[in-house]
């Protein structure tokens, strides 16, 4: 049976570049405001793999992958089984055959077998682009959420939560963040990439001899 991978998410790289971008635009801030002092930090901490993860844009996303894979996955367990029959039909035609004849069915076999398995690769392809573009949505959303809240506070400077090593709730915003990104972006609908075409339907059914 061909196997999908199930769809992950890498949290930790997209959070730390976040992070990254929040501290820079910070600096970049300073620069301009103070260039001859370093102004007290004023900080606030936020935890981006949570914020993205547990939003409801999130979650739609992963239901709406959840519905799109479990569909396909049994159109091709249906094709599945009719190259398992097709395979054990010429087996057991095999000696009444002529050998051009039983090369040409072999071949033929053949063909759709690797046609499925074309058919299946496109389609996580289409998967991958899918929940990327989605994903970047509700990152772009949380990023600005943060940015509004942490000027709100007239903080300077936004870490994140998994670099701490000691901090109290005062500073945490990441719960007043995920009220707001709810409200504000409650879903995010999956798209096919507009640079790749939709990939075709599961091959039809074998012919019958």
């Amino acid at each position: 049976m061909l196997q999908f991978q199930l769809f992950r998410w890498r949290w930790h790289g997209r959070a730390a570049a976040l992070s990254a971008t929040l501290l820079l635009a910070s600096v970049a801030a300073w620069a301009q405001s103070e260039p001859a002092a370093t102004p007290a930090p004023v900080i606030v901490m936020v935890d981006m793999q949570q914020l993205v993860y547990n939003s409801k844009a999130a979650k739609s996303v992963q239901a709406q992958m959840d519905k799109e894979r479990e569909s396909f996955s049994k159109q091709v367990a249906e094709q599945e089984d009719q190259l398992q029959r097709a395979r054990a039909d010429l087996e057991r035609q095999r000696n009444a055959m002529a050998p051009d004849q039983l090369e040409a069915k072999s071949r033929e076999f053949q063909q759709k077998l690797e046609e499925l398995d074309r058919t299946v690769q496109a389609r996580q392809r289409v998967w991958q682009e899918e929940t990327k573009e989605a994903i970047e949505k509700v990152q772009g959303a949380a990023l600005q959420v943060v940015a509004e809240i942490a000027a709100a506070r007239h903080a300077n400077l936004v870490i994140q939560k998994a670099a701490v090593v000691l901090g109290t709730d005062g500073f945490d915003i990441t719960t007043d963040a995920l009220t707001r990104l709810d409200q504000r972006l409650p879903s995010v609908t999956l798209e096919p990439p507009a640079t790749e075409q939709q990939p075709a339907s599961p091959v039809p059914p074998a012919a019958k001899n």
